[in-house]
């Protein structure tokens, strides 16, 4: 795997047209992507009345607070991905793995899902001399244990913060919470991993490292999500005056939002999608607009943190596309 370069430009345009299906995809992903912000700024607009804006403080201590606590949530991401590589057999850097997640923060956000997995695939062989083969073991296991991770924490908590305040009864989700832990189990894993490789034209994978290292990490990636959920807290308590007890609540939305978002196949990186269902869910704490504007900010916070981690080893990516040349 490359960077495309302005020289690789006509090779894209003729791969395109042997592929339509991936003109397609990119289609559906524009048309779902206005669809949803069309309906975000209708309901905005509609909601703005509600806001008193006398209850509006800005306050850059907070908002300083969530910017630390996300770049923070960068490195600590990069830990992680050392953690699974550990777990596997192999074994980089803590350096070398945090360059890994820095440099596929961003291509996460082209349509289809895969690029972000095949990034750091492909870093990791150039960083570590992995396999792709055990990289994309590794990957499936870091994308998967985090998506279980953040289901857990919804399905624990979305029932009891959002009982009488919904049209349904969601008290069915406590009903996931056993499936997940089976889905963990390293046969069914394997099977799940698969069938979800299958329908993205990947390779499969034949190893996983045993239940007890997989329930270590979803303890590790439950304890990302609820730190970057403290992010996001100081985020919107920089502009909207918030307690302490809304902390709970926030723990279900923002990992729950964000598995809904990170299924949504037709989006890049869950854009339009983690927000619609975000502004949702925060209604029922706050003013609608004020919801829409805090899941929108949380967006561009958390791209520039991505931007920032990106920026700092960007210089390393001329090294990597000599060294596959």
């Amino acid at each position: 795997m490359g960077f495309k370069t302005n020289g690789d430009s006509y090779l894209y345009k003729k791969q395109m047209k042997k592929h339509p299906e991936k003109r397609l995809k990119i289609s559906i992903s524009v048309i779902v992507l206005l669809i949803c912000f069309f309906f975000i700024g209708k309901s905005f607009f509609v909601n703005l009345h509600d806001v008193d804006f006398h209850k509006l403080k800005f306050d850059w201590i907070f908002l300083f607070l969530s910017l630390a606590c996300i770049l923070l949530g960068g490195l600590i991401n990069g830990w992680l991905w050392q953690i699974n590589l550990i777990y596997i057999g192999e074994k980089i850097s803590y350096i070398q793995s945090l360059r890994v997640i820095s440099l596929s923060y961003l291509p996460k956000y082209i349509p289809g899902k895969v690029f972000g997995i095949a990034s750091q695939v492909w870093l990791t062989k150039e960083e570590g001399s992995i396999s792709g083969t055990k990289g994309s073991i590794g990957a499936i296991l870091n994308m998967g244990v985090s998506i279980l991770g953040g289901a857990l924490l919804g399905c624990s908590i979305l029932p009891f913060v959002l009982k009488n305040k919904l049209p349904i009864n969601i008290y069915f989700l406590l009903g996931f919470i056993p499936v997940l832990f089976i889905i963990l189990y390293p046969p069914i894993f394997i099977r799940a991993s698969n069938w979800f490789l299958k329908i993205l034209k990947r390779d499969i994978i034949t190893f996983i490292p045993h239940y007890g290292q997989i329930l270590k990490l979803l303890f590790l990636n439950i304890s990302f999500w609820i730190f970057q959920t403290i992010a996001i807290f100081f985020l919107i308590r920089s502009f909207y005056p918030i307690g302490l007890s809304f902390l709970v609540p926030l723990c279900g939305i923002f990992p729950g939002a964000s598995v809904i978002a990170l299924l949504s196949f037709f989006t890049p990186g869950g854009l339009g999608v983690r927000e619609g269902v975000l502004s949702y869910l925060f209604s029922f704490f706050m003013p609608t607009s004020i919801g829409i504007v805090a899941s929108i900010v949380m967006r561009l916070l958390g791209t520039i943190g991505e931007i920032i981690l990106f920026a700092i080893f960007a210089k390393n990516i001329k090294k990597y596309v000599t060294q596959t040349h």
